[in-house]
């Protein structure tokens, strides 16, 4: 079965056509990964999946409250995948005046971008940087999350020609790291990805 039909059969599951366009056409535009095939419209917030299907944030959202956790177009389990160039990540433990810490390095070289980001064929520059969590319980339970988003690509995309941080929160400032607010609100955008 190919890609089209996969998406068309999703589609006429929800009943999401476009208004105004022909909904073959809205169909081939969801195969290829640009528009939504839940809500035909362009990604907002785009998620990927395992299954390589993408879905606006939202959409998802809401079709996994219906369906439960698996893919609305193929219905595979749900898992989350990002766009994040291939890297490293990197664990290191340190001690300083104001406490333990858990000093995460991230490491991703230049490369072309891919038909998952903006400008496919381009190239863009890599980065390399530092984030600080507390070396403490509930930092450990937040690095082995970020580890898992970090396998998942969810921790970096490609902006119009260089990597940046998705939208998970992170900091390299030590006070505000081992602010309780801030593990919150890092497990609070990990957990709107499936990540817990």
């Amino acid at each position: 079965m190919s890609k089209i039909s996969k998406a068309g059969r999703a589609v006429g599951i929800y009943g999401c056509f476009t208004e105004t366009g022909d909904p073959s056409e809205a169909r081939a535009t969801a195969a290829e990964g640009k528009t939504c095939p839940l809500c035909m419209k362009p990604l907002q917030k785009k998620q990927r999946l395992i299954c390589t299907h993408a879905f606006c944030e939202a959409c998802l959202k809401g079709a996994v409250e219906i369906l439960g956790l698996q893919c609305p177009v193929c219905l595979k389990a749900l898992r989350v995948v990002g766009d994040q160039p291939e890297g490293q990540m990197t664990v290191n433990y340190l001690r300083t005046r104001l406490g333990d810490c858990v000093s995460i390095m991230y490491n991703i070289l230049n490369g072309l971008q891919t038909v998952a980001h903006p400008n496919p064929g381009k190239p863009f520059t890599g980065i390399q940087t530092t984030a600080l969590l507390p070396n403490s319980p509930e930092g450990q339970e937040v690095l082995k999350l970020l580890q898992k988003a970090f396998e998942q690509k969810l921790v970096f995309t490609v902006a119009a020609d260089r990597v940046v941080f998705a939208d998970i929160p992170h900091t390299g400032d030590q006070t505000q790291c081992s602010k309780t607010v801030f593990l919150k609100k890092v497990r609070a955008v990990l957990r709107t990805k499936g990540i817990e």
